[in-house]
């Protein structure tokens, strides 16, 4: 079943803005009502402007680790949930499920539900971070490790999924390489991911700090030649390895609750927590690296960005990428 947020195929679709008055056209600081929280265990990290990063091979993912970022993480993994009808992946699964590979897992918190929905399933999460929490299903477990190097698995698997890695990765078609090689026939990968720069389909995005931030964005990931454009490519690169039944569907996350749709309204409201509570995290580290910015000059910077995050006014949107695909039989 589509949802109001979902244009398969059709990522032009432009949604209808809500009518707001002048007054009402930026929303207010207090919106911890719409924040969820999951407490997860927190294990020693690098600790840089305030903000905890993984250990191992500092300095690969560019986003913290702390409890900030596993709280976020949390609830965006509820958006997804909630914009794929409480569905954790969206490819047509035709094979038994019996060795699953979650990529990036983050807090775990795919992986886990994944295990408890499917018990005849061994599913392993790999991330940098050892983040995830040690009470797991008894078919889930969790291992730190790099998956855009070499692959050293003792099996092969019948699902493998990846969720917001957009920056995560050097080389895709190398890891599609990868996972193609380390799936079984009739077996499937799906990618659920961002595609940067944020978008907007009325031009209300340009000449604002929010655009400028967009664009320096796409300026410091270019630099560590982590291009989150990528993602609108996944479709080509995972046809190019040799996937067939290959689809791509594509969903709009607006940034605040500015469209007229009531559906639309409410991810807005989630998108724009997401947002806020995630933007120090998208930016210090990536920018100090990157453009040689101090942290005083992006947090100033990022007093106006955030306004503009609130500000419906401001039509734009994230565009979510959902790419899946089977190895030939």
């Amino acid at each position: 079943m589509s949802s109001p947020w979902h244009h398969e195929d059709h990522p032009h679709v432009e949604i209808e803005a809500d009518e707001w008055n002048e007054a009402d056209s930026a929303l207010g600081d207090d919106i911890s009502q719409y924040t969820l929280s999951v407490s997860s265990s927190l294990l020693q990290g690098v600790e840089e402007h305030g903000r905890k990063y993984h250990r191992y091979k500092d300095g690969s993912y560019i986003l913290p680790e702390d409890d900030k970022e596993q709280e976020r993480l949390d609830l965006q993994h509820e958006m997804f949930l909630r914009t794929f009808g409480r569905k954790l992946h969206l490819a047509p699964v035709d094979c038994e499920l019996r060795e699953v590979l979650d990529l990036g897992t983050g807090t775990g918190m795919w992986a886990i539900q994944f295990a408890d929905e499917h018990p005849e399933s061994n599913v392993v999460g790999v991330d940098l971070s050892p983040i995830q929490p040690t009470l797991v299903p008894p078919n889930c477990k969790f291992e730190v490790d790099d998956f855009d190097t070499p692959w050293t698995f003792d099996r092969q698997f019948d699902f493998i999924h990846g969720r917001m890695l957009l920056t995560a990765s050097a080389d895709f078609p190398a890891l599609f390489r990868r996972a193609y090689d380390a799936l079984t026939p009739g077996g499937w990968i799906e990618m659920q991911d961002l595609y940067m720069p944020l978008l907007s389909d009325d031009g209300t995005l340009a000449g604002t700090a929010f655009g400028e931030w967009n664009e320096k964005y796409m300026e410091a990931c270019a630099v560590l030649h982590r291009d989150p454009s990528w993602t609108a490519k996944y479709r080509e690169w995972i046809t190019g390895v040799g996937f067939e039944n290959v689809r791509e569907q594509i969903f709009k996350w607006p940034i605040n609750p500015w469209p007229r749709d009531s559906n639309l309204k409410e991810m807005g409201i989630w998108n724009m927590t997401n947002m806020l509570d995630g933007l120090d995290g998208f930016t210090v580290r990536l920018w100090t690296m990157a453009l040689g910015m101090t942290h005083e000059e992006i947090q100033a910077f990022l007093v106006q960005v955030r306004k503009d995050i609130r500000d419906t006014k401001i039509h734009s949107y994230w565009p979510i990428h959902v790419v899946y695909g089977q190895k030939p039989r």
